[in-house]
C-alpha cells in the first residue's frame, strides 16, 4: 500500500512538473503573441498614416487638375471669343460693302 502511495505520489510530481513547464511555455508563447502584437500595431499605425498621406495627396492632384482644366477652358474660350469677333467684324464689313 506504501508503494502505491509513493507511486502515486511520484505520478502526482511528475504531472505536476509537466504542468509547470506547459504554463512555463505558454507563458514564453504569451510573451512571443505580445511582442507580435505590438510589431501588429506599428505596422497598422503606419499603413494608417500612408494611406492619410495617400488620400491628402489625392486631392490635391484633383484640385491641381481641376485648376489647370478650367484654365485651358478660360483660354480656349477667350481664344473662340476673339475669332467669333473678328469673324463677325468681317462679315460685317462684307456686308456693308454689298450694301453700297
Amino acid at each position: 500500500m506504501d508503494k502505491q502511495i509513493v507511486n502515486m505520489l511520484t505520478d502526482i510530481q511528475q504531472n505536476i512538473k509537466e504542468l509547470d513547464s506547459n504554463v512555463k511555455e505558454l507563458d514564453s508563447n504569451m510573451k512571443k503573441f505580445d511582442g507580435k502584437l505590438k510589431e501588429f500595431g506599428n505596422d497598422l499605425k503606419k499603413v494608417k498614416e500612408t494611406v492619410n498621406r495617400i488620400e491628402t495627396s489625392q486631392t490635391e492632384d484633383v484640385i491641381a487638375l481641376l485648376k489647370v482644366g478650367s484654365h485651358r477652358s478660360e483660354t480656349d474660350f477667350h481664344y473662340l471669343n476673339t475669332r467669333i469677333t473678328e469673324i463677325d467684324k468681317r462679315v460685317f464689313t462684307l456686308e456693308n460693302r454689298a450694301e453700297r
